[in-house]
């Protein structure tokens, strides 16, 4: 049954990354037999961890939007973003695991060199900065499919930008087969349904990879839909990395000018690639410095009851530089 709940926390892991806004369904290992393979494999796949706080620092970058398919607004943003997740394993049994997680970012703006080109609505310059919080319900089982091992779960998703309102839900829901296991290797397949008005398609397939590369400490770490990267243990408790790391963000507005929806969101999809370090502190906490650099696959403005093919606004940017420092805690 190992191989089962590994696999489902892996799965789970992934599939609350994509969800929103990096939600992770870390620490629902339900044996305590297992908690030595969790603390190992947290190391190994960031989604597995349990609790972190990461503050990212943006460069300046030029970014041109349009309206309704008419030039809106250019100019220049530089943006930084503090964003924490907690999760915690609520129920185990039989195969069965519910776990919960709670997410907090804010995200800071600074807008400079804004040059309109309507007349309404306008983009002014300065800063400006946006909350979302978030709590993520899920649930999976480990079971047998034609004699093969399998891992169903389902998560349910509450965003809000403040705790008055909840202004969307998202549901995924995935499958999972785990096909090869051992001490050098392991890979699960799988496809992952979302239900999520921000998702630029309903089906993305699920790979988790693992494999030793030599017998130096070189690793291969696939994470899909979440990211890639090549690991190097310099010591015992030290790794340096290079990767790209995939993830999705929202906030949430409400405007009273005509020329605008009442109430709508803004999504970003975000590929962030680069060399990492981190430093194994004390037993569960991880020290973690990442550098590289920040491309905005899509930006999208989505009025509330629309779908991600149905924006009124469209935004392209340059890649820009970026860093970032992260604290995180292993499965406890």
């Amino acid at each position: 049954m190992k191989i089962h709940f590994l696999a489902a926390a892996m799965l789970l892991g992934t599939t609350g990354a994509y969800a929103q806004n990096m939600f992770s369904m870390a620490g629902q290992h339900p044996a305590d037999t297992l908690r030595s393979e969790a603390h190992e494999q947290a190391l190994r796949f960031p989604s597995l961890r349990q609790a972190a706080v990461t503050a990212d620092l943006f460069g300046s970058r030029h970014y041109d939007a349009t309206l309704n398919g008419k030039d809106f607004v250019n100019g220049k943003t530089r943006n930084a973003r503090i964003s924490t997740y907690v999760t915690v394993p609520i129920s185990s049994w039989n195969g069965n695991v519910i776990g919960a997680s709670v997410y907090h970012t804010e995200n800071f703006f600074d807008v400079r060199e804004t040059a309109n080109q309507l007349d309404n609505p306008k983009l002014n310059t300065g800063n400006m900065s946006k909350s979302t919080l978030g709590l993520s319900l899920n649930y999976s089982r480990t079971d047998a499919l034609f004699h093969t091992p399998v891992i169903y779960s389902a998560v349910l998703t509450g965003l809000s930008d403040n705790l008055k309102a909840l202004r969307r839900f998202n549901f995924n829901g995935s499958v999972a087969f785990p096909l090869k296991r051992t001490a050098d290797t392991y890979l699960s397949l799988g496809a992952l349904l979302l239900i999520d008005p921000s998702a630029p398609i309903p089906v993305l397939p699920v790979i988790n990879y693992f494999h030793k590369l030599n017998g130096n400490g070189l690793e291969l770490i696939v994470d899909l839909p979440q990211g890639a990267m090549i690991k190097q243990a310099l010591f015992r408790n030290a790794w340096v990395y290079l990767g790209s790391n995939y993830n999705t963000y929202v906030t949430f507005y409400e405007s009273d000018n005509p020329a605008l929806p009442r109430r709508f969101s803004y999504n970003t999809i975000e590929l962030q690639s680069g060399p990492g370090f981190e430093y194994l502190l004390g037993k569960y906490v991880v020290v973690g410095l990442r550098g590289g650099i920040n491309s905005i696959v899509s930006a999208r403005a989505i009025e509330k009851g629309e779908r991600y093919n149905d924006p009124f606004i469209k935004t392209t940017y340059k890649s820009t530089a970026a860093a970032a420092l992260k604290i995180s805690f292993l499965p406890f």
